[in-house]
């Protein structure tokens, strides 16, 4: 009987005689299952015509990933065993895709300077909910909590936007602008805040501002002033983090220049922080956030700087004493 290990050897083989023929690199998966646990897979976006890609979300009801293209809003669908990710929703002038997230069948998309929210049922790829925050923004990154709440950065407005549970199930609303100043100081014509993650339900969240790497955590209350408290993590600086994730508790920071996953490790209630682990991977191109999809992380190659095609998303087999 074949193994699975015996077929790769197979799938290496050949795939390396057409890298010898055709002079191009090219990425494999684990036939019938998640990849390779053990090697880094490169995922092509086919066609990377619509923009650099930006954001991404994983979907674990049907281990589908999505990203999404800043150009022109085009959301991009692909799957842990095949190497190319393909077109899923169709963008349009005038949209753009930055943060993602995927909860309960939906996917959460922020535009940009758009400042539009989009939300789409993933089942019939229709817009459900749609929320504007008005212009001069650029809504970047976001997290929803268990509860459905919404919370959204904004890297030009010193504001964090929230969108509720109910507004998302009505399918429109006002969403609700919480300051952040001056606790947190806006650089006019920098990117400022922008990736988040939430904890304790949602009641806590910490955020990266980008421009000055300083991270914060923020803790949503009604009874404080403006309903929120915001304090400095002190942890050394990490200059140009973009995507944030939680993952077996340690905070995960994108750093796109140079290409790096910056782990920290968080203690006294998360205002206390150092950076534990430092990696990166020779296919990180100028990498914006990260998604974790089972045994993978699934890192977006936005290469802003660069914008060389074919765009990609680099999956980073997740080390055993991360999974500890």
């Amino acid at each position: 009987m074949t193994t699975w290990k015996q077929t790769v050897r197979v799938l290496v083989a050949a795939f390396t005689m057409a890298l010898f023929t055709t002079g191009s690199s090219v990425a494999f998966a684990k036939p019938g299952g998640g990849g390779n646990p053990d090697e880094t897979i490169v995922f092509t976006l086919d066609p990377s015509t619509h923009g650099n890609p930006e954001g991404v979300a994983f979907d674990k009801r049907s281990s589908a990933f999505f990203v999404g293209a800043v150009g022109d809003g085009t959301i991009y669908r692909g799957a842990l065993n095949h190497p190319t990710v393909t077109e899923f929703i169709p963008g349009e002038n005038g949209k753009s895709a930055i943060g993602m997230k995927v909860a309960q069948g939906k996917l959460y998309v922020a535009g940009g300077t758009t400042g539009t929210l989009l939300v789409y049922d993933i089942a019939t790829k229709q817009p459900i909910a749609s929320f504007e925050t008005g212009g001069g923004g650029f809504l970047n990154d976001l997290v929803v909590t268990k509860k459905g709440e919404v919370f959204i950065t904004d890297s030009f407005r010193p504001t964090l936007w929230h969108v509720t549970a109910e507004q998302v199930a009505s399918g429109s609303g006002v969403p609700e602008g919480i300051p952040v100043g001056p606790e947190i100081q806006y650089e006019a014509g920098a990117f400022n805040l922008n990736g988040i993650v939430a904890l304790r339900g949602g009641k806590r969240l910490i955020v990266v501002q980008s421009n000055n790497g300083k991270l914060f955590r923020i803790d949503l209350d009604g009874r404080m002033p403006m309903g929120r408290r915001i304090q400095q993590i002190n942890v050394e600086p990490l200059v140009g983090g973009d995507g944030l994730l939680l993952d077996r508790g340690r905070l995960i920071v994108v750093q796109g220049a140079p290409p790096t996953l910056a782990f920290v490790q968080l203690w006294q209630n998360g205002l206390r922080g150092r950076v534990v682990e430092r990696r990166t991977e020779p296919t990180l191109r100028g990498p914006s956030t990260i998604a974790r999809a089972w045994h993978f992380y699934l890192v977006v190659n936005a290469d802003f700087a660069a914008g060389a095609t074919p765009f990609t998303v680099s999956g980073l087999p997740v080390e055993e004493d991360e999974e500890e």
